[in-house]
């Protein structure tokens, strides 16, 4: 019997170090993040940069967003005052207003909504936006992984055959896992791609 008793980390506490997709040269890039205590809580992030060895492009987190963007409109409606609210699906560009039917007057008019950077993509890096480098597909689902240290705690999990984190820390990485990963049927699967994923990690390691 294996047992995985490790300790109810948060995704977030792996992303000091996340290998992503270099938005100019498509080649591996790092973002490394300072934290400011090591429980690498996300209130306690500091700086997070951006560097990419291949086409020499840096970039601080703030500087650019490279992700998707998604608006909301919380508004009277321009017309006859009924509640208008809408969100977008996540969009690449920014626009000043959106065109909106009012659902009591059917009255069409343009809004200005609120524009904030959609972090709900968890093949992104949670920082810039970027497409996660370590990711590899599992039937219809997406599997990625930060770095080499978040793919050895997911495959101890996966190996255990007695797991002690479930249900004991809400904000846990192993509490937030989708079914699909901590279903037993598909442990061999699963650590099947995460070995591709390691000797991946090995080769851009060696780059």
């Amino acid at each position: 019997m294996i047992r995985f008793d490790q300790p109810a980390y948060p995704t977030v506490f792996f992303s000091d170090l996340i290998y992503v997709v270099c938005p100019k040269c498509q080649q591996v890039a790092k973002v490394e993040t300072h934290f400011e205590n090591e429980s690498k809580s996300a209130s306690s992030a500091k700086q997070s940069v951006l560097s990419c060895k291949h086409c020499g492009l840096v970039s601080t987190a703030g500087q650019k967003w490279f992700g998707d963007y998604q608006a909301f409109v919380n508004i009277p409606c321009g017309n006859c005052g009924s509640s208008m609210v809408f969100s977008s699906e996540p969009v690449k560009q920014i626009s000043p207003n959106i065109c909106l039917t009012c659902t009591t007057c059917k009255q069409e008019r343009a809004y200005e909504p609120q524009w904030f950077r959609y972090k709900k993509d968890h093949a992104k890096d949670p920082y810039f936006g970027l497409d996660i480098y370590l990711q590899i597909a599992v039937k219809n689902h997406t599997l990625w992984l930060y770095n080499v240290k978040h793919l050895q705690y997911l495959r101890d999990y996966v190996s255990a055959t007695l797991r002690e984190d479930d249900n004991r820390h809400k904000y846990s990485m192993i509490t937030n896992l989708p079914q699909w990963v901590k279903s037993a049927k598909n442990r061999d699967l699963i650590l099947k791609k995460l070995h591709s994923l390691e000797q991946t990690y090995y080769k851009i390691s060696l780059k």
